[in-house]
């Protein structure tokens, strides 16, 4: 005798196969992903120009309400302010002396300093450069010298750079005068401390131009644009 399967249970399978059709996501039920607002920023820039070309760069950081350009200058790790707060001392370890001055501009217009606490807006551009103290304009292509300082081994933590306007035929000894970190011996032949650091007795200021140490009579030596001198401490 054979045995019949009964019509309701293929009915049975029938339904359960549609069900199972209709909990299939389509394709307009699936998540969208929103892609990230990039035009969400400011950018923070520094243009060292003929003055100091290899400090030239550029940063982009998170725009949010209320965000002043003196806070976005602080946020962007490059500035370091006077102890008023009213001028910019230095951007990176970059400091210049009474000759140029550090200067910001907000999409191409220049802010003065009392304005600093104005509010940026998504996609401003902010643009810090050095401008020569007694200048009147701009299209004056000045030159510098740089005056590095270096710790070394025995003060890693020690490290700056002072850039001024170059004067023609002037000498490394004129550049360390001039910088008001360095305090000469009182016949200005060698140096007795830099940024009040003085050497110990086993340890000295080498005198470096553009990575080569001078010779004892070196600080007669006459530079050249973009000359870069370096005041090194090591064991002597």
């Amino acid at each position: 005798m054979k045995k019949k399967i009964p019509g309701y249970i293929g009915l049975c399978l029938l339904v359960l196969a549609i069900l199972a059709g209709c909990t299939e996501t389509q394709p307009s039920e699936q998540p969208v992903v929103k892609e990230t607002d990039s035009s969400n920023t400011i950018t923070v820039a520094v243009d060292g120009s003929t003055f100091l070309p290899d400090a030239t760069k550029s940063i982009k950081r998170d725009f949010s309400e209320g965000l002043t350009l003196k806070k976005a200058l602080l946020n962007s790790g490059l500035v370091d302010f006077t102890a008023d707060g009213k001028r910019i001392q230095s951007v990176g370890e970059v400091s210049l002396d009474s000759s140029l001055s550090w200067a910001v501009k907000l999409n191409d217009k220049d802010i003065d300093p009392e304005n600093w606490g104005m509010e940026l807006h998504a996609k401003d551009e902010v643009i810090i450069y050095v401008k020569a103290a007694d200048s009147t304009g701009e299209g004056v292509a000045y030159q510098t010298t740089l005056l590095k300082i270096s710790g070394g081994n025995i003060m890693p933590d020690l490290n700056r750079q002072y850039a001024g306007v170059y004067i023609q035929e002037c000498t490394v000894r004129d550049v360390l005068k001039s910088s008001g970190i360095v305090r000469m011996s009182e016949n200005n032949k060698y140096v007795v401390s830099v940024e009040n650091v003085v050497p110990r007795m086993n340890q000295r200021w080498v005198i470096m131009v553009n990575d080569k140490e001078l010779m004892e009579n070196g600080l007669d030596m006459k530079l050249n644009p973009r000359d870069a001198v370096k005041l090194q401490l090591t064991a002597s």
